[in-house]
């Protein structure tokens, strides 16, 4: 009897101690914004025939690809990533909200959009600011 209570304690150690190696102590612990990265996430925009092509690094997207793309993304970034938006002056003005509105409905808070103009290989970034009504007195401007 008395070598099966020892063997007993015996085992009951070993699975305590190994137990308390297996996890992080509570200090240790990472916090989950800690385990995210923080990604710079460029999407060029251009338009190719009458649709607009997304590329992020090497691939291509349509705009539901672009958006499944960016919720992606999202899951495994932490608040201080942005989206970066890089628009040829080939596309209409109205197309300068789509991607913007993407990865701010992917939950990114940190969204620039740039204009690039391949003749001068020079780009400009979008400001958005509040919307006036138009009128032609220059100084409500």
């Amino acid at each position: 009897m008395k070598l099966s209570t020892k063997l007993i304690a015996i085992i009951l150690c070993f699975g305590l101690l190994s137990s308390a190696f297996s996890y992080p102590a509570v200090g240790k612990r990472k916090k989950s914004s800690e385990i995210k990265t923080d990604l710079r996430i460029v999407v060029f925009a251009h338009k190719s025939g009458n649709a607009i092509e997304y590329r992020i690094n090497q691939q291509v997207f349509t705009a539901e690809g672009l958006n499944y793309e960016l919720g992606e993304l999202h899951i495994g970034a932490s608040k201080r990533s942005g989206v970066a938006v890089v628009l040829e002056d080939n596309l209409q003005i109205s197309d300068v909200k789509e991607v913007p509105r993407m990865a701010l409905r992917a939950g990114f808070d940190d969204v620039r959009v740039y204009v690039y103009w391949k003749g001068t290989g020079r780009m400009a970034e979008v400001l958005f600011g509040p919307v006036l009504k138009f009128g032609l007195d220059p100084k409500k401007f």
